[in-house]
This record gives structure tokens, C-alpha cells and sequence, in this order.
């Protein structure tokens, strides 16, 4: 009888270790941090810029007016300003990324992914790292924005 028990008992105790063994291997510690995105859009035109999107809605007044935001999120330790798109003024998923129109003065500014100056490419902001996990992006309207501007439908 006692012998018996040990036996299954035994079997219990290989069991859990085992277990125990399979458990600790198979947990990977998953740690996110906070990231912060700064984006600034400049105003150098003599004209009011109005923008009018369904997730951004804001003026700026010409002649060095500003408008700013912040975002917040979390992700991975390290990050590249190209991984910042939760912040744009925009959906950037491959399937959202539709023209943007800015209103520059009383012309229509269209901002599309392959436009030479646009909202939409992170690559048109002026990018500063603050520290790890903290970004600055700049966009500034130019003249040259207002010059490719056409008339307002």
C-alpha cells in the first residue's frame, strides 16, 4: 500500500515540475513604455489656414501663428520617428491614406502621400528627438504651399 502511494504520488510530483518547467519557459515579460509626440504645424503665410479633417479640426492664424497637440502612447522601448503615425493629423493605414484639403487663405490646398509638402508623409516634418520615446514634429506652411494651392471646390 505504501508503496502504491509513492507511486502516484511520484507521478504527481513529475507532473508538476514539469508543468512548473513548461510554464516559466513559455512567459516572456512584456514591457511597454510610454512614448509622447509633439506636432507642431507653423503658419508662415500672410493668409489664415484652416483644416477641416474628421480626427483634426484647427485654425492658424498667418504671419507666425501656431497650432500644437500632443499624443501619448506606449510601444517598445526604442522607437523611430516613422512609427509616430498615431499622431498625425490623419489615419495613415495603407487603406485610409486618402487627400487631405487644407484651406490656405481662399485657395484649397490638397495634401496627398505623394505631394511634395504634405501632412501626410512623416518625412515633411522637421523632426527633433527630445529624449527616448519623445518626439517633435514640425510642419511649416509656406508660401510655396499657398503657390500650388488652386481654387476651392
Amino acid at each position: 500500500m505504501i508503496t502504491i502511494q509513492k507511486t502516484i504520488w511520484m507521478r504527481y510530483l513529475v507532473l508538476g515540475v514539469f508543468s512548473l518547467t513548461l510554464f516559466s519557459l513559455s512567459c516572456k515579460k512584456r514591457v511597454d513604455y510610454a512614448q509622447y509626440a509633439e506636432f507642431h504645424y507653423l503658419n508662415s503665410t500672410s493668409k489664415k489656414i484652416v483644416m477641416d479633417y474628421p480626427k483634426k479640426k484647427f485654425a492658424i492664424e498667418g504671419n507666425g501663428g501656431e497650432y500644437f497637440f500632443g499624443v501619448r502612447g506606449i510601444g517598445p522601448e526604442s522607437i523611430s520617428p516613422d512609427s509616430y503615425n498615431f499622431g498625425l493629423p490623419i489615419n495613415l493605414t495603407e487603406e485610409n491614406r486618402i487627400p487631405v484639403t487644407i484651406k490656405i487663405g481662399d485657395k484649397c490646398f490638397i495634401s496627398t502621400e505623394t505631394s511634395e509638402h504634405t501632412l501626410i508623409n512623416v518625412n515633411s516634418y522637421k523632426i527633433e528627438k527630445i529624449n527616448e520615446g519623445h518626439y517633435k514634429f514640425t510642419y511649416t506652411f509656406t508660401e510655396a504651399d499657398y503657390n500650388r494651392a488652386v481654387n476651392c471646390p
